[in-house]
């Protein structure tokens, strides 16, 4: 398989504790000139997480933890890289969870080479969309991440004008602003968004719940 030099450029971090089932791992990425990292546990990888781009490979299921738990503790952090989960026939309640948590995507076990590079080739180049959107959402000032907030819940310009304590015509001036800052040309398009924006980990609970009672 044909890499482009921007996906090799990327560093290929591995949680897996068997060391002979990592090192297969890393036999395959050296092959393909990628750089490796290793880790024998999640909290090994958080404590030195920082901006260096790239995919993270790991356990789905662990003595310390499963994806999940991982993946909320990176969600916090704003980790800012695709994270693919090694997973098994047994993990599907797991895997639905961390699918919300905004994994994406998953490499069973047993494994090919081509597959694996496939999957992190394929994983590096869409999630450059994610932060794409990423940038384009911390654009917006407090006020328009509110009614971004409110918009994706599917909210009334009404109930925003009620809950926001804001005028129909700011609401639409602010509405606005939203679309044209995020890219997005209809209302659909601004909410298949929000599960890109998973690493920044948005609370909407509480404005869920004002909208529920207006």
């Amino acid at each position: 398989m044909g890499l482009s030099s921007s996906v090799i450029a990327k560093t290929i971090f591995i949680i897996i504790k068997d060391l002979e089932y990592r090192q297969s791992l890393v036999n395959i990425f050296i092959d393909q000139k990628f750089k490796t990292v290793c880790f024998d546990t999640y909290a090994d990888y958080i404590n030195q997480v920082d901006e260096t781009q790239g995919c993270l490979i790991a356990d789905i299921d662990t003595e310390q933890g499963n994806g999940a738990s991982l993946l909320n503790k990176l969600n916090s952090i704003e980790h800012l890289s695709p994270v693919v989960f090694i997973s098994s026939l047994g993990s599907v309640a797991t895997m639905v969870e961390v699918i919300k948590l905004g994994a994406f995507d998953f490499i069973e076990h047993p494994f090919s080479p081509d597959r694996v590079i496939a999957k992190v080739n394929h994983a590096i180049e869409d999630f450059q969309q994610n932060l794409k959107i990423i940038s384009r959402y911390k654009l917006l000032t407090n006020k328009e991440k509110q009614v971004f907030a409110c918009i994706v819940l599917g909210a009334t310009n009404q109930q925003m004008t009620e809950k926001l304590h804001a005028s129909t015509s700011t609401i639409e001036k602010h509405r606005a602003a939203v679309m044209k800052k995020m890219q997005a040309d209809t209302l659909p398009c601004l909410v298949k968004m929000l599960p890109m924006l998973n690493p920044l980990s948005l609370d909407l609970k509480p404005i869920w719940c004002d909208l529920a009672s207006a």
